[in-house]
């Protein structure tokens, strides 16, 4: 017996994962990068369009006059607070950082993003020492991940880094892990400490990386926070301990990304209830194909403009870890046949449509149909020619994950409030209103704010139909607001009510007057001592990670 664990050890801690470092060619061409990527659509050597030289190119400025009756001052306001929040985030590193509000609703974390609608992640704080890190949020992988201290790569070197000098609570194991991800790897050794956010502390077995592959020197991210689950896995993930330590009287979390252009900044992830303020209409939920597994749901109907394209009983995964959207060529073939003018790139892996395609793309699930505005889905000009009048579709036609399903990442989810039920083995989606803009001033935010609270306290079960908005004040001196060490060990901890960022683990919280008519549960904050465990495994479900040139604009703040 001791022979076979070690044996399935062996296999779960070297995985290969379906990662694709891809870039739309677009993308390089717009920012000068072609010819340091790889994975994109075409080799740099075949783009005329593409710089001889990295960095010297020409770039055609144009202005695009606005679409709706939003006064000028009203949307220079908006800006200028758009460039404050950029300037704002700067790090030690090299990347720059599009800072949402801090969330009102109890239990939550903001999600930001990098500015250009292609990656976004969330702060978390590890350890005793409350050692902050930037990871993304991903609910396509089972796998939790950090960048290690020890890591001398060139992508760490840009990035925050984790280790033993960063907590007193660091607990090393002697597991190894390595994941493959097409081109690029990550690997290391588990180790166990506490992850903070959204109003509680969990200590968490995760893997800290000592090598990490170029392929990641484009992604902002310190590492992955992963809220998906495997079956039977041997080291429990992020979400399986979140309901092993039982810290939430409902085992959901709740998503909402938001564009760039948009300017409304609220990106957010709930734990234990869904926020009413940020979709419109019922929840409607979908059961996930396999029970305990990755968030893979069936698709109803698939098409464009009402016109169905005969897609029934396709499995879409919904993944907020990927940039894009991907289906299998033959389901594309059929997907994109009520597109007029689209034409399939010669390698079979892309659409071209008209720039002036303006209808949008829909996706059905449980009898809901969710609307995919051309803005997200027709993407730039192919190959980056400015006087070309085809655009790339972000809706790609690719097999991503092996077994025909579909991804449905954040090209779907900026348009859905996403809830994932981890009770009940199901995904909950909500459209949201086409623009979101804050209700409340930024600079007022942090005196009072105005919020939804149907489901904000913990342990209340998503509504299926949203109540209006209370006032909750923000707790002074919560333990989410200002992160305090502790020198204990590491322990599973609520912070009762708590809002904004994080509780952390060892901290004495001020509680938030409860609001709406389902209190924080008395329970939530009970400690539970982490049990030892001698065999631990990384099992990533991740399907695709797309590696992209990351430009980064000084920010001018008015």
């Amino acid at each position: 017996m001791v022979v076979l664990n070690l044996l399935l050890l062996c296999f779960f801690s070297t995985l290969v994962s379906a990662f694709f470092p891809f870039v739309p060619k677009y993308r390089c061409v717009e920012d000068g990068t072609c010819l340091d990527l790889a994975g994109r659509e075409t080799p740099a050597g075949t783009l005329d369009e593409a710089p001889q030289k990295p960095g010297i190119f020409k770039i055609k400025i144009e202005q695009t006059p606005p679409t709706d009756d939003v006064p000028h001052d009203v949307r220079v306001a908006r800006y200028a607070d758009q460039l404050a929040r950029k300037n704002a985030m700067k790090r030690g590193n090299p990347f720059v950082i599009s800072k949402s509000d801090k969330p009102t609703t109890p239990n939550s974390n903001a999600i930001d993003q990098d500015g250009t609608d292609f990656s976004y992640t969330t702060s978390v704080f590890v350890g005793s020492k409350n050692k902050r890190l930037r990871m993304l949020v991903d609910s396509g992988a089972a796998s939790t991940w950090v960048m290690g201290s020890t890591c001398t790569n060139s992508s760490c070197q840009i990035h925050d880094l984790y280790g033993p000098a960063d907590s007193d609570t660091y607990k090393a194991t002697t597991t190894t892990f390595s994941l493959q991800y097409g081109t690029g790897t990550v690997s290391g050794q588990y180790i166990e400490d506490t992850l903070g956010l959204a109003g509680f502390s969990l200590p968490v077995q995760f893997g800290v990386a000592n090598n990490v592959s170029d392929d990641f020197n484009n992604f902002p991210m310190d590492g992955i926070l992963g809220l998906s689950r495997v079956p039977n896995v041997v080291v429990p993930g992020f979400v399986d301990t979140l309901i092993e330590k039982k810290l939430l009287d409902k085992n959901i979390f709740s998503v909402n990304i938001y564009r760039a252009s948009d300017l409304a900044n609220n990106g957010e992830i709930t734990f234990g209830g869904v926020d009413a303020s940020k979709y419109t209409g019922d929840i409607t939920y979908t059961d996930i194909t396999a029970p305990g597994a990755s968030w893979v749901i069936p698709v109803g109907e698939a098409g464009f403009n009402g016109k169905d394209s005969g897609l029934k009983g396709r499995n879409a995964i919904i993944d907020t870890g990927t940039t894009y959207c991907f289906m299998p060529p033959a389901d594309a073939m059929l997907f994109y046949a009520n597109v007029a003018g689209a034409n399939v790139s010669e390698d079979g892996t892309s659409y071209a449509v008209p720039c002036t395609t303006t209808i949008p793309a829909e996706f059905t699930f449980s009898g809901a149909t969710y609307s995919i505005p051309s803005k997200d889905w027709v993407g730039g000009k192919v190959g980056g020619v400015e006087t070309e009048t085809m655009c790339t579709s972000n809706i790609y036609s690719r097999n991503a994950t092996g077994d025909g399903s579909w991804v449905l990442g954040d090209t779907f989810l900026k348009s859905v409030y996403a809830v994932f039920d981890l009770d009940q083995n199901r995904i909950g989606l909500a459209s949201k209103s086409v623009v979101v803009t804050p209700k409340t001033p930024t600079s007022s935010l942090a005196a009072a704010t105005k919020t939804a609270s149907p489901t904000g306290t913990m342990g209340a079960s998503p509504s299926e139909t949203p109540t209006s908005d209370t006032p909750t004040p923000i707790a002074s001196g919560s333990a989410a607001q200002s992160p305090t060490g502790t020198d204990s060990g590491p322990v599973a901890t609520m912070t009762t009510g708590s809002q904004g960022f994080n509780a952390i683990a060892g901290s004495s919280a001020v509680p938030t007057p409860a609001s709406g008519a389902n209190p924080a549960s008395s329970d939530a904050a009970a400690q539970a001592q982490t049990k030892d465990s001698s065999a631990s495994s990384l099992l990533n479900t991740h399907f695709s990670l797309y590696i992209a040139a990351f430009m980064a604009a000084a920010a001018t703040v008015f």
